[in-house]
């Protein structure tokens, strides 16, 4: 038998319709957040992470190798100091001593029958050069020094001489030293003693200290 629902069916209204596309709204967002949180904000977060621990790594090895250098600044003071006063010395040791060996030399210089402290190509080019040549007749006495100064490895010796000749004797010696160099005769001139009215050469050598 055949039977037949005269009954209407209910049908769906729209606050129906609007819950489903609620939900299917509410469904997609969360979709969207989940892939949004999968795909950006955990990779940035775990960058952000891996960043801020790096910091910190950098930060500590900061920190040990100031701890490291505590007083290196101090140290490195100190050192420098230590350095001048070295200079200071080695200055004062060649003021010291280097005065004595030259005013040596110089007497020896002015000695009968020595001759300078000299290397051994000096040696020979006193023998062989004619312009160096030290006469071994040469009296030293026939020369005087009236002053000597030196300061900073220049020296000036002002002094007189019986004849031109005896003052390039006194240079010769001078120039073959190796107490001295750059040894150069300034200049020189006749001059008359006053008191006894003879007639004597005046001249001035300048040159360099051996250091």
């Amino acid at each position: 038998m055949i039977r037949i629902n005269l009954v209407p069916q209910k049908r769906k209204g729209p606050a129906e319709r609007g819950q489903k596309s609620l939900l299917l709204g509410v469904i997609l967002l969360l979709a969207a957040g989940t892939l949004a949180y999968l795909f950006v904000h955990k990779p940035l977060a775990e960058e952000i992470e891996t960043l801020h621990s790096a910091t910190a790594r950098l930060d500590q090895d900061n920190r040990d190798k100031r701890n490291q250098l505590k007083g290196y600044k101090e140290l490195k003071e100190a050192v420098k100091a230590a350095e001048e006063r070295k200079k200071v010395i080695a200055r004062l040791d060649n003021a010291r001593a280097t005065p004595a060996h030259m005013l040596y030399e110089l007497s020896s210089i002015l000695t009968p029958r020595r001759t300078p402290t000299m290397t051994r190509a000096m040696s020979n080019e006193v023998k062989e050069n004619p312009n160096r040549e030290l006469s071994p007749d040469w009296d030293p006495k026939h020369v005087w020094i009236t002053k000597f100064s030196e300061k900073n490895g220049q020296f000036r010796l002002d002094g007189g001489s019986q004849s031109d000749s005896d003052m390039t004797q006194l240079a010769l010696r001078l120039q073959a030293s190796v107490y001295f160099h750059n040894v150069v005769p300034e200049g020189g001139q006749e001059s008359v003693d006053k008191e006894s009215g003879i007639t004597f050469y005046k001249f001035t050598i300048v040159g360099k200290v051996a250091y």
